[in-house]
């Protein structure tokens, strides 16, 4: 019996066959799809570096250097921060709908690590909202070996939501940490900067 040959015209395209076939359904699903997927990346990812940059002047200027490395309380060489938040006050709208009178209040001290004698600590804050550029200088004050409150007004509305999906509860404290001390008979001075989130933490008093 003869043997029946296989048509080629029936055989399967190729897959640049298919994608020349299908080029208008591809290009409309990147457009639809892929092309808002990336660019919606492309915003959060910006948005949460941006939330991610520190400063420590009155005012953002050129020469203004902007922080984003960080090291947590218990990571600095010769000391060991303790803070602790103590006191949370809300802000409310005066007659013009602004805004006013809230702040976040802290005690702060230091314990030395073994073999480091402190000579001096002082200390900046910053409060900071995630996602957002905003932020609040404190007061640069000295910490000691007890207890030292310092107080940052801070007017935001909490919750914020700067982003879909993104939802900011509370603000993150940042601190400039100088600080001197003694080691082989030399004294060292010395610049930090510390990150303390406040998201999972609550105030011990809330002040209405």
């Amino acid at each position: 019996m003869a043997k029946t040959l296989t048509n080629t015209s029936n055989t399967k395209p190729s897959f640049w066959t298919w994608i020349h076939l299908n080029r208008i359904k591809i290009a409309l699903v990147l457009f639809l799809v892929v092309v808002p997927l990336t660019l919606s990346l492309i915003i959060y990812t910006g948005t949460y570096a941006n939330g991610q940059r520190v400063h420590f002047d009155a005012e953002a200027t050129q020469s203004t250097t902007f922080i984003n490395d960080f090291v947590a309380i218990d990571e600095i060489d010769a000391l060991e921060l303790s803070i602790e938040w103590t006191e949370l006050k809300n802000p409310t709208e005066d007659d013009q709908g602004m805004l006013t009178g809230g702040y976040y209040r802290f005690n702060i001290l230091y314990t030395p690590k073994e073999n480091y004698e402190i000579i001096s600590v002082a200390i900046t804050p910053v409060l900071k909202t995630p996602w957002t550029e905003r932020q609040v200088l404190g007061t640069r004050s000295t910490v000691t070996t007890t207890n030292r409150s310092f107080t940052i007004l801070y007017n935001e509305d909490l919750p914020l939501r700067p982003l879909w999906f993104v939802t900011v509860d509370e603000p993150n404290l940042y601190l400039k940490v100088e600080y001197t001390f003694i080691t082989a008979s030399n004294q060292v001075t010395k610049t930090v900067y510390v990150s303390f989130p406040l998201h999972d933490l609550n105030p011990d008093k809330v002040v209405s």
